[in-house]
């Protein structure tokens, strides 16, 4: 990622790490576990991987909007990471560089650790400053969601027949 690491999340999910990286790994469950997304739209055929792209319908703080994300790296069933090409939120305008990384880990037997990292620049002073007073910790209370949704999400796959 080229952007500053801006903040790191990790929580413990009662299930192997297959499982869970089933979940993230298609972007089609994303509504059901990523609290923001309301619809991802794949422009890419085929499997997912480093270089195909989604469109997430999303509504952060209220508003709604788009952003389409490019995958950079996808390490089955360890790692994925996007960068986002655009948006309609004005993160865009804020921040240089926006990306974020999903890491599944080995927890004890039959369970895992999900780690996200996010990375962005702030373009100037100014959203330098707002980044600390604000952004960064709106960042973790959406990151600290979508772990939560995972979590959810996937365990209840694995209690499922």
């Amino acid at each position: 990622m080229r952007g500053e690491h801006q903040l790191s999340r990790e929580l413990a999910i009662q299930a192997p790490r297959d499982r869970v990286w089933a979940v993230v790994a298609d972007s089609k469950l994303l509504p059901e576990w990523a609290p923001p997304v309301k619809q991802v739209n794949s422009l890419s055929e085929g499997p997912e991987g480093v270089g195909t792209t989604r469109v997430c319908r999303v509504k952060f703080g209220g508003r709604d909007g788009t952003m389409t994300e490019r995958c950079v790296e996808f390490d089955p069933p360890h790692r994925a990471g996007y960068v986002v090409e655009r948006d309609s939120l004005g993160f865009g305008r804020m921040f240089a560089d926006y990306g974020f990384t999903i890491s599944i880990g080995d927890g004890p037997p039959g369970s895992s650790m999900a780690r996200t990292d996010t990375y962005y620049t702030p373009r100037n002073p100014l959203f330098r400053l707002i980044n600390a007073m604000i952004m960064r910790r709106r960042f973790a209370r959406t990151v600290d969601e979508l772990l939560s949704g995972l979590k959810r999400s996937t365990e209840s796959r694995v209690l499922s027949p």
